[in-house]
C-alpha cells in the first residue's frame, strides 16, 4: 500500500478529527483562525481548506496532515448512526464521536495491515431479530454461532482471542467516559469491536464482548438504547451460559461458594449467574434480590468477590505489526499508511497494564 499523502480534502475525517480532540467546531475555529462557519463548510463539503489550514487542522486535533486524505479508505457509511453505542440519553455526542473516532481508526490500521500481512477472514453469520423477537429466537441466534463456529459444550475460554480469530477488529480503551461500556459496527467489509478498560471484573468484561457479538449477529441497522440492548444481553447470556448446560449447575439456593466455583468455570460475573438463574426460573425474583443485597451488603455494589485471575486482551493488531516489522515494515509505515500518529497507533495494539490478581477463591480452596 502506498503512503498516504496529502489528496482531496476528507470533511468527513476532519469531523472525526475534532471529535478526537474533543474540540467543538468554534473551539477547533479559534485554534486554527478561521470562523466557526468555515469549519462547518469543512466538514460538509462545501469548501475545502488550503493547505497551511489543513496543517493548522491537523495540528489542533492532533492527527497527520494525511488523516484528511479522502482517497483513504472511506469512513464507515452509516457513522454514529450505525454504531450500537448503550445508551443515546447518558452519552454526549462529543463522547460519541470519540469513540467512533477509535472504532474507525481500528479499522484504518486494519486495512494498512492487510496490505502487509494475511488477517483473518471475517467470519460473523448474520442472524437478524426484530425488536419484539421472544428470548427463544434470541437464543436461537446464539446457539447458531456456536455451532456455525464449531465451539464445544461448555465455557468460551477466550472470547475475544475467538473473535479475533473469526476476523473481527477487537481494541482495548481507556476511553474517558464511563458511560461507553463497548460499542461496535460492521458497516463495511470488517466488523469492529471497542472495549473500554473502566470494567474490573474480567467476568463483566467477557460478557461486554459477548454481548458486543450479539449486535454484530441479530442487529444490522442500531437502535441505541432500545429493545436490542436486552437482546444483546440474552444474546451473551445464552452464548456465554448455554441454557442446556447451566441449567442443570446453578444452585437452587443462594450458596456464595457455589457460584463461585460457577463464575471461575463460565468466566462470568456473579451477578450474570444469579440473573440467568433467575431468568431460567432456578431461583424466584425475591431469591434473585435477596441474593443481590447480600453481595452488595458484604462487597459493595461494584465489587464481585472472587475475581478472575486476569481479563482478556486483544492481540490480533498487536500480532500483526510485529509480523510486519519481521517483514520490514515498520510502525512508522503503518502509521503513515493509516494516517495515524505513532501515539495513536500504539493505543490501538497496547496491551494495557497487567497487574498480578490474587485469586481470592482459588486461595480460599487452597487451605
Amino acid at each position: 500500500m502506498a503512503s498516504r499523502g496529502v489528496g482531496p480534502f476528507s470533511g468527513q475525517r476532519l469531523r472525526l478529527a475534532r471529535f478526537r480532540a474533543s474540540l467543538t467546531a468554534r473551539e477547533l475555529a479559534e485554534r486554527v483562525g478561521v470562523t466557526p462557519s468555515a469549519i462547518s463548510q469543512f466538514e460538509t463539503g462545501r469548501a475545502k481548506p488550503t493547505a497551511a489550514v489543513a496543517a493548522a487542522l491537523a495540528l489542533a486535533c492532533g492527527v497527520p496532515v494525511a488523516y484528511f486524505d479522502a482517497l483513504g479508505r472511506q469512513i464507515s457509511p452509516n457513522g454514529m448512526d450505525g454504531t450500537h453505542f448503550r445508551s443515546l440519553r447518558s452519552t454526549t455526542k462529543q463522547a460519541r464521536g470519540r469513540a467512533f473516532y477509535w472504532a474507525e481508526a481500528a479499522l484504518d490500521l486494519s486495512e494498512a495491515l492487510d496490505g502487509h500481512v494475511e488477517l483473518p477472514r471475517p467470519d460473523v453469520p448474520s442472524y437478524p431479530v426484530s425488536g419484539d423477537a421472544r428470548t427463544s429466537e434470541i437464543e436461537r441466534s446464539a446457539q447458531a454461532l456456536r455451532e456455525h463456529w464449531s465451539l464445544p459444550e461448555g465455557p468460551v475460554s477466550n472470547v475475544i482471542r475467538l473473535l479475533e480469530s473469526r476476523g473481527v477488529v477487537v481494541t482495548l480503551l481507556p476511553l474517558d467516559d464511563r458511560t461507553i461500556d463497548g460499542y461496535s459496527h460492521f458497516q463495511g467489509s470488517r466488523p469492529v469491536v471497542v472495549l473500554t478498560s473502566t470494567k474490573g471484573d474480567a467476568g463483566r468484561a467477557r460478557f461486554d464482548a459477548a454481548h458486543e457479538v450479539g449486535h454484530l449477529v441479530c442487529h444490522p441497522d442500531a437502535d441505541p438504547g432500545g429493545a436490542q440492548e436486552k437482546q444483546a444481553n440474552t444474546f451473551a447470556a445464552e452464548f456465554l451460559m448455554p441454557r442446556v448446560l447451566i441449567a442443570r449447575e446453578l444452585p437452587r439456593r443462594f450458596d456464595l461458594d457455589a457460584y463461585a466455583r460457577l463464575k471461575h468455570k463460565w468466566g462470568v460475573s456473579i451477578q450474570a449467574l444469579l440473573y440467568r438463574a433467575r431468568e431460567l426460573e432456578v431461583i424466584t425474583e425475591a431469591a434473585y434480590r435477596r441474593s443481590v443485597m447480600t453481595i452488595s451488603r458484604d462487597f459493595g455494589r461494584s465489587a464481585e468477590p472472587y475475581p478472575l485471575p486476569g481479563r482478556e486482551h486483544p492481540r490480533l493488531l498487536a500480532l500483526a505489526v510485529e509480523v510486519a516489522a519481521q517483514s520490514g515494515v515498520e510502525r512508522e509505515t503503518l502509521a503513515n499508511e493509516a494516517g495515524l500518529t505513532l501515539d495513536d497507533l500504539d493505543s490501538l495494539t497496547a496491551e494495557l497494564e497487567r497487574r498480578p490478581v490474587v485469586d481470592a477463591y482459588a486461595t480460599d480452596q487452597g487451605r
